[in-house]
């Protein structure tokens, strides 16, 4: 995890929930979620979840069809 480290460290909040993740004061993803704060910057889930794994689910549209009187 240093190339993470490495780069929370050249990471610029621009919000001001990115200011209180990286200054400390907020240090979990819930406390963010009982203060109703916005997640704007993906720096704010690297920094809180370290190790999140993702994956990409497809979701395709269905249309029924029906039968016509």
């Amino acid at each position: 995890m240093a190339y993470a480290s490495t780069e929370m460290e050249e990471w610029v909040p621009k919000t001001r929930v990115g200011m209180l993740v990286k200054e400390g004061k907020i240090t979990s993803i819930d406390q963010l979620f009982e203060m109703n704060l916005p997640i704007k910057e993906i720096e704010i889930i690297d920094a809180l979840l370290p190790n999140l794994k993702h994956e990409i689910v497809n979701v395709n549209l269905v249309q029924k069809q029906t039968d016509s009187p």
